[in-house]
């Protein structure tokens, strides 16, 4: 008679077995040892690519297991994915996308970026990253009253002094500073809100990597 213990090591080696494939099918039907083996060979996976997007461990800890969670709950899809590593990598992103918008959480570089919003060349159309990025502070310009998008436009896209500026829109120099720090204010609120993707695509060039390791 084989024991308790020798069946369940059989049984564990069995499922140990199965191809990725097979086991995304028997998760599909309800299978919890199935999905215990994909959890215990993707969870370091899922952590590395969630923890190199959030700042804080135990956040990142947090989604990871939000993430398996939702897997499970959504378990009837995974048989028809064929390419699970790329499909988790994209999936995992965008629950860390999903987890910003809903929770307290803080991303790598958000700091950072918005803090040197004001020193971000708008020009650097060579990097997708800039062309996402300047799209999204052109869609938030043109929600801002008519002399602060004046005032932001002529700073940060023309070049133009302070001084200058007041002398083109006959205010004062005070007003003028006044309405490009709130546009500031305004265009980060606006990027936290609603574009924390720009942060997930900042943190996939090395190119950007500057932004938070000063």
């Amino acid at each position: 008679m084989v024991s308790f213990g020798a069946e369940y090591l059989i049984e564990s080696m069995i499922y140990q077995n199965l191809s990725e494939q097979a086991l995304l099918i028997r998760c599909s039907t309800n299978d919890t040892k199935a999905f215990q083996v994909i959890y215990d060979d993707f969870k370091a996976f899922v952590f590395a690519v969630v923890y190199a997007r959030i700042d804080d461990k135990d956040d990142a800890l947090d989604v990871t297991q939000d993430i398996f969670i939702s897997l499970w709950e959504s378990r009837k899809q995974l048989a028809e994915i064929r390419d699970f590593k790329s499909y988790l990598y994209v999936y995992s992103r965008n629950q860390v996308i999903s987890a910003y918008r809903k929770k307290n959480i803080r991303l790598k570089g958000e700091t950072y970026l918005l803090e040197k919003l004001d020193q971000i060349d708008h020009s650097a159309e060579d990097h997708l990253v800039a062309r996402e990025l300047t799209t999204s502070i052109d869609n938030a310009v043109g929600q801002l009253p008519e002399t602060m998008r004046n005032c932001y436009k002529l700073s940060k896209s023309d070049g133009k002094t302070n001084n200058e500026i007041a002398a083109i829109l006959k205010i004062s120099e005070k007003t003028v500073r006044n309405n490009i720090s709130e546009a500031l204010k305004r265009l980060r609120f606006y990027l936290q809100r609603n574009n924390p993707e720009i942060f997930i695509l900042i943190l996939s060039l090395p190119a950007f990597c500057h932004f938070w390791s000063r």
